[in-house]
């Protein structure tokens, strides 16, 4: 279920102290809460929950 989360928003906050690209690490994480809001109700209706 752990694996099924979004991303921790302070993967930005990481990327961008250490010149990563930050604008690819936000829309990553903008794409990967938008999937869990979208996966994770059916995740939790395979578990019988």
């Amino acid at each position: 279920m752990l694996a099924a989360l979004p991303t921790a928003s302070s993967a930005y906050i990481l990327a961008t102290q250490m010149k990563g690209d930050g604008r690819l690490v936000a829309s990553v994480i903008t794409l990967n809460i938008l999937f869990a809001i979208l996966t994770l109700p059916l995740w939790l209706s395979l578990r019988g929950g």
